[in-house]
């Protein structure tokens, strides 16, 4: 059939661009280094977009029309102008795996190919526990997810989780038979190492005296950051610590409220997006992340492949599979401030060896990712 160009299709790059977009950077990466044609597919930029594309792949701007109130752009209206934006793309460009990040993506990207009568091939990698995400309410978008899977992933012709429980819940809900749900975990940051090398220059993390807690996440409700905050301050009330939140999102006054109505001024620091966040993790004492639900949880697997120590809430899904059940790192019910200030509070007096912690990261690199990843667009395509 001759030689197939791979495009990872990105929705809504400036509004939604999380780890399971993060991880499709990196392989696109990983994919164009083997000699692959690789390409970013957006659907519509609004000003700079936000990553930096991996060199030698290219980025292709379908442009599509978007209703715009107040200024401010209608997300429904770019999605429905995608599948027509994208069905032309497909139509010129049959030799086409396109690649997509879950249900949203994947779905429009399966109407468009439908729409387009194409040769190209979709494939889907879903980075969310859908049931859970329906589970905690939101918009009717987010609530029509499992009816949206229902209808369209049985049209893929590779639907992939980034989890084992990820990979379940999408059998369960689309109906395929599990063995045709592959899992593909997401894979690290293959610089890494030398990225958590790089100096830190906030005091906090250069005072082995004191520890510094941990989190990389958005500021939204599914990573349920009052919990930690709560944690931290049961934590703050037995010894001195620290705790630093990387990450921007809608919840940034509630959060920095919560923080001022517990006392916790001058042990809390949310400086926002930070470009290089393994410098922090790799000097930080411990690790936390509080999530209500996961898909898969990139930043355990980043944390354990700098060595440090990890205590996550055992949410659906992907922290109990990448800590091995609580082999490479505590793990506590979600919701509960206080389980899990006792578990970073063990951690801190009792941490694993950080040397043995990093053995766990080759599960996660993306050579091993973006090979499993080849085998199956080659098997696809032939």
């Amino acid at each position: 059939m001759g030689q197939f160009r791979v495009g990872f299709f990105l929705l809504h790059p400036n509004t939604w661009f999380g780890g399971g977009q993060i991880a499709l950077l990196r392989v696109a990466g990983w994919l164009v280094g083997k000699g692959l044609p690789t390409e970013i597919i957006v659907s519509r930029v609004e000003g700079k977009l936000p990553f930096q594309p991996p060199k030698g792949v290219q980025v292709v701007n379908l442009n599509v029309p978007a209703l715009k109130v107040s200024g401010k752009v209608v997300g429904t209206s770019v999605a429905i102008s995608a599948i027509f934006g994208l069905a032309k793309y497909l139509r010129q460009n049959p030799n086409q795996i396109v690649i997509a990040p879950g249900w949203a993506d994947g779905g429009l990207t399966l109407w468009a190919k439908m729409l387009a009568k194409s040769g190209a091939k979709v494939a889907i990698w879903e980075q969310i526990h859908v049931s859970a995400m329906k589970s905690q309410g939101g918009n009717l978008y987010r609530q029509l997810a499992p009816r949206i899977i229902k209808l369209s992933y049985r049209h893929a012709d590779i639907v992939a989780g980034c989890s084992s429980a990820v990979a379940d819940d999408i059998a369960k809900l689309s109906g395929l038979p599990r063995e045709r749900v592959h899992v593909i975990y997401n894979p690290t940051d293959p610089e890494i190492e030398a990225k958590a090398q790089e100096p830190v220059e906030h005091p906090w993390f250069n005072n082995s005296k004191i520890p510094v807690i941990l989190c990389v996440a958005r500021l939204d409700p599914q990573k349920d950051l009052p919990t930690l905050i709560r944690a931290f301050s049961i934590v703050r009330k037995e010894r001195p610590a620290k705790l630093v939140i990387l990450g921007e999102g809608s919840e940034r006054a509630k959060l920095e409220a919560l923080v001022k109505e517990l006392g916790l001024d001058g042990d809390v620091w949310m400086p926002g997006f930070v470009d290089n966040p393994f410098k922090f993790m790799k000097r930080a004492t411990v690790f936390a992340l509080s999530s209500k639900f996961e898909g898969f949880g990139m930043v355990i697997a980043e944390a354990l492949a700098v060595g440090t120590p990890v205590v996550s809430t055992d949410c659906p899904s992907g922290p109990a599979e990448i800590l091995g059940g609580g082999k490479w790192g505590k793990l506590v019910p979600v919701g509960d401030h206080e389980k899990l200030a006792e578990a970073i509070l063990e951690t801190i007096e009792n941490p694993l060896d950080r040397d043995a912690l990093k053995l766990r990261r080759k599960d996660f690199s993306v050579e091993q990712v973006g090979e499993k990843w080849l085998g199956l667009l080659r098997s696809v395509w032939r």
